[in-house]
């Protein structure tokens, strides 16, 4: 068995991993936001959050995590959509500025 320490351990070496994807998925969502701007686009769109749950929960190989990763999806959503509404909306104010 391993020692709490070792566990621990273990965990900021995934959370070191996750923080390198996040912000690779945060380049992303930044990209889908200037899209959007320069495309008048909707930052919701239901029907592609609707597959991306889908999807994911899916793969998802131990089932008995579900409830949880559906939730932490979920967050991800919520946090890349307040991203893009926070940088259309500096972009906005910018383009108002010049």
């Amino acid at each position: 068995m391993k020692s709490l320490d070792e566990i621990r351990n273990e965990i900021d070496a995934i959370d070191a991993q996750m923080r390198v994807l996040f912000e690779q998925r945060m380049d992303c969502i930044q990209a889908v936001a200037e899209y959007k701007y320069s495309n008048h686009g909707n930052i919701f769109d239901q029907s592609r959050e609707e597959k991306m749950l889908e999807k994911n929960l899916i793969q998802l190989k131990n089932k008995n995590y579900g409830k949880e990763y559906e939730r932490f999806l979920h967050e991800i959503l919520v946090s890349s959509k307040a991203y893009q509404k926070d940088w259309i909306q500096k972009k906005e104010i910018d383009e108002r500025g010049k």
